[in-house]
């Protein structure tokens, strides 16, 4: 560039001196002082031409080294992660497994009994929060540990629910499982410990609630289509002088079941028995309260005591129909127990069914059944918490609804509409209280 300039400069000089009285020498002069300036600028222009050059080859030859260091970071990167081992068989943590749940719940209660001074019960809203974690552990090859954590309020026995109540109040976190499981065949395992429950329940039926962990011993058998369980658990451990009645009460029972295919459907036919032992004459074993069971006043000491009237010698019997419709999951089931501790109120029945099932992603079920449990026909202390206040002596439906809108995770409703008292007068003299209850549950789990 400064060349040419230098070149044109020139040639203007030469046409200048040529042309006689074309400019005068002040002319020529401002002319060659432009030219001057303008090939001065042109090698300032040139100078800094160089050095952006020079810093253009530094930053590229920056960017190839960072470039070259990145990719073999990349490649160190992924040796390693080949290179690293899977975890064996004998590795711990592919013997362990932990599972866990969270469920937010509102609650609506509408129950017309009244107390024994004629007041109605009042209409409560609650929302309530239920967590569980449970730890599943490998041990032997034929010996698993369960352990298990779950919200509680007082350690009740047949919710895992916390109230959102106190004033922002600790919750409480109980022992909710601890067992062993022995496979000892092929056919066969021994559990012990405080436990899930060991046997078949028929569909939604709430003759058991969902939420009783059992503690004694189990033992199990599942060969080919048929199945049984036999159970030791305790109730009630005590102990006194020996003027006192230190037996321990129990809970003894037995289940024997068979599964027949029906064309492409599964039927389920079982037979459970149980046996309150030392029940009778005894206090209700958890919060003093029968929940329903017929329950009499006997001399304790300087005062009374409610005492339970019968015993509880419980025969089930139970049918499940696993079958389809146009390709959608339909279960139907029915439950049917009699008490052989009494010749009055001693019956339950129960009969539902569910289509659909809300498991996989934007999956759906919708059921609906109904139930009767006479005063002393179960024992109350297992029966569901929810149907009929928990209490015996209660019928009615029960209407559910479920959706699972992603993986592990469903909504669900669920409608209560019984009556309480349908046989026996309450102690307002009161029969047929109605009783309903609306819970809308939001639940996720891993």
């Amino acid at each position: 560039m400064r060349t040419a300039v230098i070149s044109l400069a020139a040639v203007l000089c030469m046409a200048a001196s040529v042309v006689e009285g074309a400019e005068s020498d002040t002319t020529l002069n401002e002319i060659r002082a432009q030219l001057v300036a303008l090939t001065e600028r042109v090698e300032r222009l040139e100078e800094v031409n160089r050095v952006l050059a020079a810093e253009n080859d530094r930053l590229r030859a920056r960017y190839e080294g960072l470039a070259r260091s990145a990719q073999e970071q990349s490649r160190d990167a992924r040796a390693q992660v080949v290179a690293m081992p899977e975890p064996s068989g004998d590795h711990w943590t592919s013997r362990v497994s932990l599972k866990g749940d969270l469920r937010y719940r509102h609650e609506h209660i509408s129950d017309e009994s009244r107390n024994s001074n004629g007041v109605r019960t009042a209409d409560r809203d609650r929302h309530r929060i239920r967590a569980r974690l449970n730890l599943a552990v490998e041990a032997t090859e034929t010996i698993a540990l369960g352990f298990g954590l779950a919200t509680a309020e007082d350690g009740d026995p047949r919710s895992t629910n916390q109230s959102l109540s106190g004033v922002f109040s600790r919750k409480s976190i109980d022992l909710d499982l601890a067992y062993f499981d022995w496979q000892f065949a092929a056919w066969g395992n021994l559990i012990g410990g405080k436990m899930q429950q060991p046997f078949f329940k028929p569909g939604q039926s709430l003759f058991w609630d969902n939420d009783i962990h059992p503690e004694g011993l189990a033992v199990g058998f599942d060969q080919g289509p048929y199945f049984g369980t036999l159970y030791g658990y305790w109730l009630s451990e005590v102990s006194g002088p020996q003027t006192a009645i230190t037996s321990d009460s129990m809970l003894y029972g037995g289940q024997l079941g068979v599964r027949l295919p029906v064309g492409d459907s599964t039927l389920v036919l079982a037979g459970h028995y149980y046996d309150v032992s030392a029940g009778r004459g005894r206090t209700p074993f958890y919060d003093d309260d029968s929940y329903g069971n017929t329950a009499i006043t006997v001399p304790a000491g300087a005062s009374t005591a409610r005492v339970l009237a019968y015993d509880y010698r419980v025969i089930d019997l139970a049918a499940e129909l696993n079958t389809s419709l146009a390709s959608v999951p339909l279960q139907l089931w029915a439950d049917l127990a009699q008490n052989r501790g009494t010749d009055e109120h001693d019956t339950a029945w129960g009969i539902g069914l569910l289509l659909g099932k809300a498991g996989d992603v934007r999956s759906w079920e919708l059921g609906i059944s109904y139930q009767l449990i006479e005063k002393d026909a179960l024992f109350a202390q297992l029966i569901d918490s929810d149907f009929g206040a928990g209490n015996t002596d209660s019928a009615g439906f029960v209407v559910r609804a479920a959706y699972a809108p992603l993986e592990n995770w469903v909504v669900n409703a669920t409608y209560f509409i019984n009556e309480r008292y349908v046989d026996v007068l309450n102690e307002a003299g009161q029969v047929g209280a109605d009783y309903r209850r609306l819970q809308l549950d939001f639940n996720v789990k891993f």
